[in-house]
């Protein structure tokens, strides 16, 4: 691979020249006049630029003006990682195809089967795909076939594919199409900055060949405020709706999150509390809801528009005057593509505003800042040899192929630079298991595949490398309605009575699981000072150059060097505070716990967690739990956790890939992903729901196959750091690493974040805080009921709760009997005037006179205690009566009603 470019720029091909000119380009950017001649020569080139630069045209262009019309063939390919980035680069090249009289198409999972028949029967010049749908067209014959004078692969976005496994299945797809093409097809990569360029390089050209790297080595500018809000998300969104008017902005401001969860709540309390349009753009919405948000975006609508990664990348998304991040992006590229998002003009500076109630990521966002002015970036580690990836490209050869010699294949896929390093134990290995489930034949004498009868079922129901996952819906118990959802993974791991957990920012309490119906049902636990566990899916990693210039701030903060908004250095106990090469430890005695303040970032924490946790159970005898952030390790245990102890373990030597594989094994971590691996391999159906014994047998059964390997090497690229943590151990021993212990009664507000997640907690309905029973009586206030008299049946009313008059008398009987039931219930009246009029009643109909009888005899002695007591959800005559005569004041009446409501929800599944 050649090195990257130095900046000297090639003269442009005369017809290139005309070509940018008869297009409307009076001058070039710097990434278009240097990158642009060299794709035109048909080198396999990297072009790295920041958004806005102008990437597309550098290589559309030059490949257009090289295409030649070939009726029934496709020359040219342009893929991008999502379906709405299909159809923004389709708007903005077609103008380029046609002045080259070429044909273009689009062909992604939204394509309809209409246009999908007129792809294959009239194959247009440029087909533009997604790396999903690039693995349907290789098994398809009509598409091979249009395919087989392929000469240009353009993959967008290669930053965004380079540390994922759909990177990995792309680049055994861009294997099989040389395999498929009779040309010699030239490969360009478009990607915004990268830190390990030489990789990036490599996955676009593959193992073998040679790539140029044309880099812009322009500095943007990025004016980015940095704002600390001492509040919760609430605060947050009323700080965000006073900036957004203070500033006087007529143009549309994006609002990032780094969740889906956060972005729903940020929107609903936008919406509630502010007269700004709110918007919402983010993965799970409908292809509708998103080309509706990105029209507002391209008409220069004013509001804001809350998104997630869905935005990140370079849809063409008009003028942007802002772009405001909720919490710290976690990473220089994330920042620098999503700040980026903002002021595309060229020259002009990026503009943006981080706001957060978090003091961790007010020092981490200043810390990403500083690290783009130094031109620091995050490197984009590549899986390799995805076991399972391997595994449906394999499958997939011999459906494109038919029967194949196993060391051909063997020679095309180590063509692919993550698996560079497949050796043919690894390969039949690998055979070996799809042999066995009957995906393939494996004729292992004469070493050669072929496909069986379940070939393409497995593979079409394997096209994406993200597995299939189930979500539960989380429903509120006091609230009364649903909101959000869990993954199946969680509620087959700690869905568990009694276990909390944060979702949309809020604690909340598990009190059952309903499987049957996929529903979480849970209460809200709103108790500042009780510390619980969480769960919020995979966060994004902190790398240690950003979590060591976090723990310089803090350290200068200390010191008085610098000023930060939040209060947490300048109270905190410390002789010396914890920095890049400063362990400190607090130790609390009383509670058993140890927190180690490590600024090493989240994959090395995350290592050293583990390694500390697995050592010290062997050593005590005791089980020691551990939890880990980018800036802290909590150890929790029975037993005495001293100084000496943790300096042993801290100062030993280790294999670490066999403690951390020894110390996973069988946990909730590797089990989900071993299911997961399972259903890649086609050995667990589809449409399995997860469940642990499941998952554990499963994990025993293939112990030592690929399942397992793939289940580990997946974890271990995800979560853990060793070559890092093997750096880290290295420092400690050499003493430029220390390690200083401080006893504490009560632990500093910076240990607070990992300490809010490590104890369960249970409380009865009895000690409820007031903030539920603030949430209970007023959503109780509100149920409405259908009032009527319940001797004769011929007044009825609706009213709202607290809107019940005090006395209730029946204008036409006189009587006093009036029983409440819900508001859509339109045939008790009915029921009443026949049992009235001396009508026959049944059994069932016997029961709910009865009921309302009761209900009226409650009213009737409690009066609009009754009508409360009978609000509650699930509350019937009985439970009432037993709430209204052993209640004590208002207060406990409304902590009883959610006592009788808890149970209902806890044990309605069990009811005949």
């Amino acid at each position: 691979m050649r090195g990257p470019d130095r900046g000297k720029k090639t003269r442009l091909d005369p017809v290139l020249a005309a070509r940018f000119a008869s297009l409307g380009f009076e001058s070039l950017t710097e990434i278009q006049a240097r990158a642009s001649p060299v794709i035109y020569q048909k080198r396999d080139t990297l072009v790295i630029a920041p958004t806005g630069s102008g990437k597309t045209e550098c290589s559309v262009i030059p490949v257009f003006s090289r295409l030649s019309r070939r009726e029934g063939r496709t020359r040219a390919l342009y893929i991008t990682p999502l379906r709405a980035l299909n159809r923004d680069v389709f708007r903005r090249i077609t103008s380029y195809a046609e002045a080259e009289g070429l044909t273009i198409g689009i062909r992604h999972g939204d394509t309809t089967q209409k246009e999908r028949k007129k792809i294959s029967e009239n194959p247009p010049d440029v087909l533009i795909t997604t790396p999903e749908t690039l693995v349907i067209l290789l098994t398809q014959k009509k598409m091979l076939d249009a395919l087989s004078e392929l000469e240009w692969v353009i993959i967008d976005e290669v930053h965004e594919l380079l540390a994922s496994e759909r990177g990995s299945q792309l680049s055994l797809s861009l294997e099989r199409l040389a395999v498929n093409s009779s040309r010699e097809i030239t490969r360009i990569g478009l990607s915004a900055t990268v830190g390990n360029i030489a990789d990036a390089a490599k996955f676009v050209s593959g193992a073998r060949r040679k790539c140029r790297v044309v880099r812009d080595r322009s500095v943007r500018r990025y004016e980015v405020e940095v704002r600390y809000v001492d509040g919760s998300i609430s605060d947050v969104a009323g700080e965000v709706a006073s900036y957004v008017r203070d500033q006087g902005i007529d143009t549309p401001v994006l609002l990032f999150t780094n969740s889906r969860g956060e972005a729903e709540l940020m929107a609903s309390i936008l919406r509630e509390n502010s007269d700004i349009p709110i918007q919402l753009h983010h993965g799970s919405l409908s292809r509708e809801v998103h080309e509706e948000t990105e029209g507002s975006l391209k008409e220069g609508k004013f509001g804001i528009v809350v998104c997630t990664s869905s935005l990140e990348l370079g849809l063409d998304i008009g003028s942007v005057e802002l772009v405001i991040h909720y919490g710290s992006p976690r990473q220089v590229s994330k920042l620098v593509q999503r700040i980026g998002r903002s002021r595309h003009s060229r020259g002009s500076s990026a503009r943006g505003l981080v706001i957060t109630n978090s003091p961790d990521d007010e020092c981490e966002a200043r810390a990403i800042l500083e690290r783009i002015a130094e031109g620091s970036i995050e490197d984009q580690a590549i899986h390799r040899g995805s076991a399972d990836v391997l595994a449906h490209h394999l499958v997939g050869l011999v459906i494109q192929l038919g029967e194949v010699a196993v060391p051909r294949v063997l020679e095309i896929f180590r063509g692919a630079y993550p698996f560079r390093d497949l050796d043919l134990e690894g390969l039949c290995a690998v055979l070996e298991l799809l042999d066995s489930n009957r995906l393939i034949y494996f004729d292992r004498a004469n070493m050669s595949i072929q496909r069986s009868g379940r070939s393409f079922t497995y593979y079409y129901e394997n096209l994406s490398t993200i597995p299939d996952i189930l979500r539960f819906r989380v429903f509120d118990s006091v609230g009364k309605k649903v909101i959000g959802s869990l993954d199946q993974r969680f509620v087959g791991d700690y869905g568990e009575q009694g276990n909390v957990f944060v979702l949309r920012g809020l604690k909340w309490r598990i009190l059952n699981i309903d499987e049957k119906s996929l529903f979480v049902n849970v209460e809200p636990l709103m108790s500042g000072g009780v510390n619980v566990p969480y769960w919020e899916g995979e966060t994004i990693p902190v790398d240690r150059s950003t979590s060591g210039k976090v723990g310089r701030f803090r350290a200068r903060a200390r010191r008085g060097e610098i000023q930060l908004a939040s209060d947490v250095m300048a109270k905190l106990p410390f002789a010396e505070p914890p920095d890049d090469s400063t362990i400190v430890a607090e130790s609390s005695r009383v509670a058993g716990t140890v927190v180690l303040h490590a600024c090493l970032g989240t994959k090395v924490n995350a290592t050293l967690s583990t390694l500390l946790s697995s050592m010290l159970s062997s050593m005590l005898g005791f089980a020691v739990e551990s939890r880990s952030d980018a800036y802290r390790i909590a150890l929790t245990s029975n037993s005495r956790l001293t100084k000496g102890l943790i300096d042993s373990v801290l100062h030993d030597t280790y294999d670490l890939s066999d403690v951390v594989a020894g110390s996973i094994a069988g946990t909730h971590n590797v089990n989900w992903r071993t299911w997961c691996v399972g259903k890649k391999f086609g050995i667990v159906d589809r449409r399995a729901v997860y469940e642990r014994r499941s998952a554990r047998f499963l994990y025993e059964r293939y112990k030592g196959t690929p399942v397992v390997d793939e289940a580990l090497r997946e974890l271990f690229h995800d979560r853990y750091d060793l070559e890092g943590t093997d750096a880290v151990l290295s420092e400690i021993r050499e003493g430029r690493i220390r390690l200083l212990w401080e006893e504490v009664d009560r632990f500093s507000k910076l240990a607070g974040p990992i300490l809010d997640h490590t104890t369960k907690y249970y409380a009865a309905p009895a000690s409820l805080d007031q903030g539920i029973v603030n949430l209970v009586k007023k959503r109780l206030s509100k149920t409405v009921h259908r009032l009527i008299c319940a001797r004769c049946g011929k007044w009825e009313r609706t009213y709202e709760a607290d809107k019940v008059p005090e006395s209730l008398r029946c204008p036409y009987c006189r009587g006093k009997q009036i029983t409440s039931t819900f508001q859509s219930d339109h045939d008790l009246s009915a029921l009443i005037r026949k049992k009235h009029g001396g009508g026959k009643v049944t059994k069932d109909e016997r029961r709910r006179l009865d009921r309302a009888w009761k209900a009226s005899s409650l009213i009737e002695s409690f009066g609009n205690d009754a009508i409360t007591a009978l609000s509650g959800y699930g509350v019937g005559a009985d439970t009432a009566a037993r709430i209204l005569r052993d209640m004590v004041g208002d207060e406990d009446l409304f902590r009883r009603i959610y006592e009788a409501e808890r149970n209902y929800v806890m044990t309605r599944g069990f009811w005949d």
